[in-house]
């Protein structure tokens, strides 16, 4: 296997779908190649940022009243 095909059996290597045999080369590869080893790491890592990501739940903005009420407060302590 060289690091193209690995690029390429990337996906299915992280999503534990890759036959027995292809993933004995694809283990064999990572073992030889320091360059693909940081590949898949660099991969995993953005894979899992994604995923934390997508679990963030939406924050609604604050009510206009409650901002309007924050600014007239800090325009009121500036002005002494």
């Amino acid at each position: 296997m060289n690091c193209r095909e690995f690029a390429d059996f990337l996906n299915l290597y992280v999503e534990g779908e890759l036959p027995g045999d292809q993933r004995r080369v694809f283990d064999q590869h990572l073992a030889e190649c320091a360059a693909c080893r940081a590949y898949l790491d660099g991969y995993q890592k953005t894979v899992r940022a994604l995923g934390a990501a997508a679990a963030v739940e939406h924050v609604p903005p604050a009510p206009h009243g409650l901002v309007a009420a924050i600014l007239a407060a800090r325009r009121k302590e500036s002005a002494g």
